[in-house]
């Protein structure tokens, strides 16, 4: 008779651990649902690639980082009755840096850079449209340039001309110069 009583008893304690297991399982799986739902709002509060108060240009945005998804470099030379105009540094470069538009110079090379988050196309006409709102220095805008990319005029307008990867763009305002660039040798990589 001993051992059916200590049978039942083992029987009614282990009836009562049930549930509290069943409530601690719960418990835990709360705690660590709890912890996931505040790493995902936490870390959707860092997502910093959009920059503040700038402001959108032509459907381009102003973001803290430069993209690696669609980045292409082309060459833009500028020559105001044959002289050379130099591109400036840092168009479409904002807050200290903080604040980057898909097109924009990094130096007075010449070279657009062109990194956005998504494959599309851009244009020269944006480029432009950038430069006059981040920097200063722009080609005479009482005329019409003409354009040439890769050395061979185009019938595009400002507005339509297209941006390639590696394309030279040179843009005449008045006298062309002597020698019309029709090639830039891009460093290795870019």
């Amino acid at each position: 008779m001993g051992k059916n009583k200590d049978a039942g008893f083992d029987k009614k304690h282990n009836d009562e651990k049930r549930p509290r297991k069943t409530r601690n399982k719960i418990i835990a799986i709360a705690i660590i649902a709890a912890i996931v739902a505040t790493l995902v709002v936490a870390l959707s509060k860092l997502d910093n690639t959009k920059a503040d108060n700038t402001v959108l240009i032509d459907g381009i945005e102003c973001d803290t980082t430069e993209y690696v998804t669609f980045h292409v470099h082309a060459h833009l030379d500028i020559f105001v009755d044959s002289h050379p105009l130099t591109v400036p540094a840092f168009i479409g470069i904002e807050n200290n840096n903080h604040c980057l538009y898909w097109l924009h110079t990094h130096s007075t090379d010449g070279v657009i850079h062109i990194e956005s988050p998504k494959e599309r196309g851009f244009t020269l006409g944006q480029f432009f449209d950038i430069w006059q709102s981040t920097s200063k220095g722009m080609p005479p805008n009482d005329q019409d340039p003409i354009i040439y990319v890769n050395g061979k005029v185009v019938t595009t307008s400002l507005k339509d001309t297209p941006l390639y990867a590696h394309d030279e763009i040179t843009l005449v305002y008045g006298n062309p110069p002597i020698n019309m660039p029709s090639f830039y040798q891009f460093p290795e990589g870019e």
